[in-house]
């Protein structure tokens, strides 16, 4: 694509949600793409009562001039001009001071330069990383947003906007608001959009889509894609119109007037407002339209209407991730197991000496944050609503969205809606799991049962083990019961290290469980969890065994993996030829590449009461057997002597299959084993080994009575909201 790509963006001012003046932009435009270039005319009408002299922030590589006569700008400090690094994390904007006359509230800039920024890997994890880019004008698309500072940038500063795009006749644009017209000629294609809700940023995205949509409940559905495919277009229309009015239903009214989805030309999962922009294998994934679509439709009303204050940290993650991934989760019956990963995440990824409380989450860049910043958050907001009940949970919400919507708004924000809706404080609750790091551990000693009149006393002690102050909690309890189909449970109020909890029960107890459903946050003692992928790649130090009696193509591989994985973390993961080791080192995980690696019976020995067994070129897994000439596997286990320290095995059917082995395993965190077929490679079997045993289980009887015995069978719990 070599045309050249005219822009007029016509911002006008309007009220915010709290009455507020807005600034307002008027940009002419200029983009040419095959040269990474914009020119822009930018009239920006402040609102009334702007000091005279005020300072606005444009990219390095953007020459400006003022072009009003009578006011007076001058560079107040250089970003690194044309010496800057183009890259996603290294973008110091120049910054400049405007001078304007008595009563003048409008001023003209002029700047033109080019803008490309390369997508760079971010995350600190080997084996997962994220791709982003500051902005990026080129022949595959555009992306400019707030952060590419494509536009003047004055501080704390909403605005909104029409824009009119001029584009080659198989380009689209795409930008907040709604689009009202479009006209095509024989030498491009014109479209007029208008955002009429105050916005902090303003987005723009192009390039060559198909487009399609729909109209429903007054709202449009838009789907942007790279290449013509109908049936994947109608399928996220529909999913567009059913989770808008679910969360319109449950939250407010959709503050938008459609939503959209792009197809972009990278592997992102970006939601802005009143679109989101996906990468292309992203949206082909099945699991999507369950998990991240709904997600980014969430975040117009949390984050995209609501907007965060990041100075006092990002509450949207979690609350999105809540009401989206978690809900799904729960409609289906599997709310118990989400948490219970969530929580697995936060043992493999986060150690006490990486830890940080929400305040000063901002934003995702590695699997610790999120495990903080999604998974804290998420739990936070679960254990808020197990506190008060879901109607008053609900109450809370729609009165925090009426009272901060299009505003800026913080936890603290949060806690005084609650204080009022629930007319109790929270302020203890939301300091201890806003404000400080770190999280409880928890467990039973001393479980005793005694015969009374007509029944029996059952006593144990909790116990937090967490260096630190003792937290305040609202603990589950479940008892199992002889001859009692159902547990008896009921939730115990917890402020000290140690507590002694006492119970009188109809008939002898089997089992205690505290906290059976993972509705605490907590960190998870081993025996709790499975061995899992996200184990090793939490581990704060790796070595990667290479077999040296492979052949050399599937050597190459092993070794090209390897390597990408040391290059994301040199200090912590290290490489080494299985026939150059005399033992595996002790204080760190291991993972085994290949079928033929001589450290595998260790393997075979860590999983010797798993359903595990291989010999050979073959292995069987829970009854399923697996060929190296046609499968790749992953095992995880754990160190026998060392069982805080993770040991995988992974083994490829051929080289071919390794590159998309290493790109897919980031997915599978939560798995204690997967089989993959061809060179994609295709998922065929995942599972988790079962857990034997947990520190807040006690059994009580002989052996055979307990075996003989049905698990606990706990109350059904009903959704927030049904499907």
């Amino acid at each position: 694509m070599t045309g050249r790509v005219a822009l007029f963006v016509l911002c006008l001012c309007c009220a915010s949600g709290a009455g507020a003046a807005l600034l307002h932009h008027q940009l002419d435009i200029s983009l040419d793409p095959a040269a990474s270039h914009i020119e822009v005319r930018d009239t920006v009408t402040l609102p009334p009562g702007t000091p005279r002299v005020l300072e606005f922030a444009l990219h390095p590589h953007l020459e400006v001039q003022l072009i009003d006569a009578g006011g007076q700008l001058e560079e107040r400090s250089a970003g690194a001009g044309s010496a800057a690094p183009q890259n996603a994390a290294e973008l110091r904007p120049r910054h400049y001071r405007l001078r304007l006359p008595a009563g003048q509230q409008r001023v003209t800039l002029r700047y033109a330069g080019r803008i490309a920024h390369p997508l760079q890997q971010q995350g600190e994890e080997y084996a997962r990383s994220f791709e982003q880019t500051r902005g990026v004008i080129s022949t595959e698309g555009v992306f400019l947003a707030g952060s590419s500072y494509w536009y003047p940038q004055f501080a704390n500063q909403l605005m909104t906007f029409d824009l009119r795009v001029q584009l080659p006749a198989d380009w689209k644009g795409m930008s907040q608001g709604l689009r009202l017209n479009q006209t095509k000629e024989a030498n491009g294609r014109d479209e007029y959009w208008r955002c009429s809700t105050p916005q902090q940023e303003i987005y723009l995205i192009a390039g060559t889509f198909s487009e399609y949509t729909s109209s429903a409940g007054g709202i449009l559905a838009q789907v942007l894609l790279r290449h013509p495919e109908p049936e994947l277009a109608q399928t996220y229309l529909d999913a567009t119109h059913r989770y808008i009015k679910l969360y319109s239903e449950l939250i407010a009214p959709y503050p938008f007037e459609k939503f959209a989805l792009v197809e972009n030309f990278w592997q992102s999962g970006y939601g802005m407002p009143s679109f989101t922009l996906l990468g292309s294998q992203v949206i082909r994934f099945p699991f999507i339209l369950g998990s991240s679509y709904p997600h980014e439709i969430l975040h117009n009303w949390w984050g995209n209407s609501v907007y965060v204050d990041y100075t006092s940290g990002n509450w949207a993650e979690g609350l999105t991730s809540y009401l989206a991934d978690h809900l799904i989760k729960e409609q289906r019956g599997e709310g118990a197991e989400y948490r219970r990963t969530l929580l697995q995440k936060y043992a493999d990824y986060v150690d006490a000496g990486r830890d940080f409380p929400l305040t000063a989450f901002r934003g995702r860049h590695s699997a610790r944050t999120q495990a903080v910043g999604y998974g804290k958050t998420l739990m936070l907001f679960h254990m808020l609503r197990r506190q008060l009940g879901d109607a008053t949970f609900l109450e809370g919400l729609q009165a925090f969205y009426q009272q901060h919507r299009f505003q800026v708004a913080s936890f603290s924000d949060l806690e005084n809606t609650y204080n009022r809706v629930a007319k109790q404080s929270t302020e203890a609750f939301f300091a201890q799991w806003v404000e400080r790091s770190g999280a409880p551990e928890l467990r039973i000693r001393e479980a005793q049962i005694k015969n009374t009149d007509g029944g029996y006393r059952l006593s144990a002690v909790v116990e937090q083990v967490q260096s630190g102050a003792a937290y305040r909690l609202r603990l589950p309890v479940a008892v199992q019961m002889e001859n009692v189909a159902g547990a008896w449970q009921t939730d115990v109020e917890i402020t000290g290290r140690r507590q002694r909890l006492e119970f009188d029960l109809p008939a002898p107890p089997l089992r205690l469980d505290v906290d059976p459903e993972f509705d605490i946050f907590r960190r998870l003692h081993r025996d709790e969890i499975p061995p899992a992928v996200s184990q090793a790649m939490g581990a704060e130090r790796v070595l990667l065994v290479l077999p040296a009696e492979a052949p050399r193509a599937m050597q190459q591989a092993y070794r090209t993996l390897a390597e990408s994985w040391r290059d994301n973390r040199p200090e912590q993961v290290s490489i080494a030829f299985d026939n150059s080791l005399e033992q595996l080192p002790e204080q760190s995980a291991v993972w085994l590449f290949g079928w033929r690696n001589r450290f595998r019976p260790q393997l075979q020995l860590a999983l010797q009461d798993q359903d595990f067994a291989v010999a050979g070129d073959s292995a069987r897994i829970e009854q399923t057997r697996l060929e190296a000439a046609q499968h790749s596997v992953v095992v995880l286990a754990r160190r026998p002597a060392h069982p805080e320290h993770a040991f995988g095995w992974l083994a490829a059917s051929d080289a071919a299959a390794v590159p998309g082995l290493g790109r897919k395993l980031p997915h599978y965190g939560r798995y204690s084993y997967l089989a993959f077929t061809g060179d994609a490679p295709d998922n065929v079997l995942k599972g988790q080994w079962p857990v034997v045993d947990s520190p807040l289980s006690i059994r009580f009887g002989e052996d055979d009575v307990v075996a003989a015995s049905a698990p606990a069978q706990l109350a059904p719990r009903r959704p927030l909201v049904q499907d």
